[in-house]
């Protein structure tokens, strides 16, 4: 079964499973918009195994949802997958880091 689990404590949210079409559906969506709402987060990606293009798209809505709001987010541990799925999408500019 394919699945996605994540914690968020102390402005961390961290990551473990696949972030794809299979895991990304609506209420997932709107759990994490809600928790990470007008906050400053760093999403640590270390426990990713897997990402396809639901995912890249669901983490560059987060993005867009900090800047409408004045907020923050970061990724951090990003999966080389995800990096070589945003430079052929032509996206990697838009996905900040943190060190």
């Amino acid at each position: 079964m394919t699945s996605v689990d994540w914690t968020y404590d102390n402005d961390v949210a961290t990551f473990h499973g696949e972030l794809s079409v299979f895991t990304i559906d609506t209420a997932f969506e709107k759990k994490t918009l809600h928790s990470f709402h007008n906050k400053n987060v760093v999403i640590d990606l270390a426990g990713v195994s897997k990402i396809d293009t639901a995912g890249l798209a669901w983490l560059l809505c987060l993005v867009e949802e900090a800047n409408k709001t004045k907020s923050e987010i970061s990724f951090h541990n990003i999966p080389p997958d995800l990096i070589k799925l945003a430079k052929l999408s032509a996206v990697d500019l838009f996905l900040p880091t943190k060190i």
